[in-house]
């Protein structure tokens, strides 16, 4: 059917049709050359080839041999026959690389990738006992031809998926993944070593504790960590966790974090893990600490919303005793994982759960203002929640106004509040709530205007233009101070 679409569409005349496919039917039958393994790309490939022939049966002599999915079914067998010849196989290599250049070049390539090489393209190597008498060769365990992903994947039972794109991250990338063809034999494989061979488990900790930094893998072996701290049982469950906890990768606490929230699904362990945090949120050392604001802002924190901001808490409280103490100057690191986790949790749909406590925390001494500030200038980043409250002048927006009228008037929070502001402006352009939020917001700072609203307006009559949300209030504002209407800026 993909033949026949793509044929009628590259020779859309009939009587061009009838031209070319006899010379493919002296030499081929098209049924056999339309097998099913063919991928779109190579159906289009075999009818470029047929256009291509104008009708000459000569050209068209080859085709089958010529096909790439002939070629690729048949690599197998051609990596095999040459495992015993690693000069065949650097000149293959070469071969594919440089297809179409002067054969001397391709030579040369050859023997400089053999060189290169060393013993990694043979298979075998003499074997010598000790007193270097000759032995029977034996395989070589460098042999980079020595197990190919399809061995491999036959060998455990798994498969590749079919190739699919994903889009998590900056960027888009395809994506063939591994998985087993039984259900859950991951975990039992797992399962099996990590209580079978103790060596085994202690080998597996110090391999992932050491995995790059990227959301997959820290996710992946978070799961795996937390899953282990059940099967180990006993008072020592969660000790690989705690290791990884105190690591001074910062890629190992994230593990342990997402590794705690898998162990707390566990009933007999979430008493423990609880514990742990509690315990880890007092401490001294601030990779401990740290690793507490992550495992908030990830899924044990996520399921406990409450006594995540609860620990939270506990750590900002911390901070502020810490700060100014010698061999203390890591705690910005707290305060930035704090600051991740708040943000993580007020995406989660917890919005008026963490504005809700943000405001407790700055309604007592013991919390350092600036930092509270601070964190729910960040939050405006995040407007949504923010701009239908504002919007609809609901209860809560009477309390946004006065904590947002606090944030500009803090030196330290100005800076990212101003900014959150004038981008909200900027928006009211194109969104009718945006506008009626932003125009609602700036009348009520306009009422009582100290010197963070005045600083606010100041910088929205210098950037704003026409159609901006809140430019006009601003504007008025501004001209009432210069006239002397309203009293100055403090």
């Amino acid at each position: 059917m993909v033949f026949g679409s793509y044929f009628d569409a590259m020779v859309p005349d009939q009587r061009e049709q009838e031209r070319l496919l006899p010379a493919l039917h002296q030499r081929h039958e098209l049924g056999d050359l339309l097998v099913p393994e063919l991928v779109l790309a190579e159906v289009v490939e075999l009818v470029a080839a047929i256009v291509a022939a104008d009708g000459a049966p000569n050209a068209l002599g080859g085709l089958g041999a010529r096909l790439s999915y002939r070629a690729e079914r048949e690599i197998p067998e051609l990596i095999e026959n040459l495992r015993g010849a690693p000069d065949a196989l650097a000149f293959l290599l070469a071969a594919c690389v440089y297809e179409g250049l002067n054969q001397r070049l391709v030579r040369e390539e050859a023997d400089r990738l053999l060189k290169l090489s060393g013993d990694r393209l043979t298979a075998l190597l003499p074997g010598t006992d000790s007193q270097g008498a000759e032995r029977a060769d034996r395989p070589n365990p460098g042999f980079v031809f020595r197990r190919s992903l399809t061995e491999l994947l036959h060998a455990v039972h798994a498969v590749r998926q079919e190739r699919e794109i994903r889009t998590e991250g900056a960027y888009a990338h395809s994506v063939q993944a591994v998985v087993f063809v039984r259900h859950r034999q991951a975990e039992a494989v797992l399962r099996h070593v990590w209580c079978e061979y103790g060596q085994l488990s202690e080998l597996l900790v110090e391999w992932l504790r050491e995995v790059n930094r990227a959301s997959e893998l820290t996710r992946s072996v978070g799961q795996f960590m937390g899953r282990a701290a059940s099967w180990g049982g006993g008072g020592h469950a969660l000790r690989h966790l705690q290791a990884l906890a105190e690591s001074e990768r910062m890629t190992s606490r994230l593990i342990a974090a997402n590794a705690l929230g898998i162990a707390a699904e566990d009933p007999v362990l979430v008493a423990e893990v609880r514990y742990r945090l509690h315990r880890w949120s007092l401490a001294a050392s601030f990779r401990l600490r740290t690793t507490v604001a992550y495992a908030c802002g990830a899924e044990f924190g996520l399921s406990r919303p409450d006594l995540a901001l609860q620990l939270l808490h506990a750590l900002l409280l911390g901070v502020r005793r810490r700060q100014g103490e010698e061999g203390h100057g890591d705690e910005g690191r707290v305060v930035l994982a704090v600051r991740v986790a708040i943000i993580s949790l007020f995406q989660a749909g917890n919005e008026a759960r963490v504005f809700g406590r943000l405001l407790e925390w700055l309604g007592t001494e013991q919390c350092d203002r600036e930092q509270a500030l601070s964190l729910f200038g960040q939050l405006l980043q995040y407007p949504d929640w923010f701009i239908r409250k504002l919007a609809d002048k609901t209860p809560e927006s009477g309390l946004m106004v006065e904590a947002i009228r606090r944030a500009l008037n803090e030196e330290s929070s100005f800076e990212a509040t101003c900014a959150a502001l004038l981008r909200w402006a900027d928006w009211g352009q194109w969104d009718d709530m945006v506008f009626r939020a932003v125009e609602n917001l700036f009348a009520a700072l306009a009422r009582s205007m100290r010197s963070g609203e005045f600083r606010l307006f100041v910088e929205l009559d210098d950037k704003g233009t026409a159609g901006w949300a809140g430019l006009g209030t601003a504007r008025a504002s501004l001209s009432r101070w210069r006239a002397g209407e309203q009293r100055e800026a403090v």
